[in-house]
């Protein structure tokens, strides 16, 4: 398979489960605890341990077909997740009621928070 081809819909659908899986066994952190904050207050959000439960949520409803990340996905330039592949998702979302967007890592049996907000597509690609 070619590195444009990546990640295939198996492949996204195994990163969904590892991710379900790390926030079920409470392996979770967040790549820049700082940046989440305020996206967390966006969502009306305040204790940051709040979130895990909802993004488990919101895994579920998450589609392999959801996937909006770079093909093959990026790397993170986060240093707690350096040169970790980066996993984009875009849905409509039933809890919230619009349209967001998740973006997160996997690194040695966690899940890696980068990024959760209201979807705000780029004019051009992602």
């Amino acid at each position: 398979m070619s590195s444009q081809q990546r990640p295939s819909i198996r492949e996204i659908d195994r990163r969904l489960g590892e991710a379900q899986r790390a926030l079920n066994e409470h392996h979770v952190s967040f790549a820049n605890e700082a940046k989440a904050v305020g996206e967390l207050y966006e969502l009306n959000i305040g204790d940051t341990e709040e979130i895990w439960p909802i993004i488990l949520e919101l895994l579920g409803e998450i589609r392999q077909s959801d996937y909006v990340g770079a093909h093959p996905p990026l790397k993170s330039i986060e240093p707690a997740i350096a040169d970790c592949e980066l996993y984009a998702f875009a849905w409509e979302s039933a809890k919230f009621k619009k349209k967001m967007y998740l973006k997160f890592a996997i690194k040695d049996g966690f899940f890696y928070y980068v990024s959760l907000h209201k979807d705000r597509p780029p004019s051009k690609g992602r």
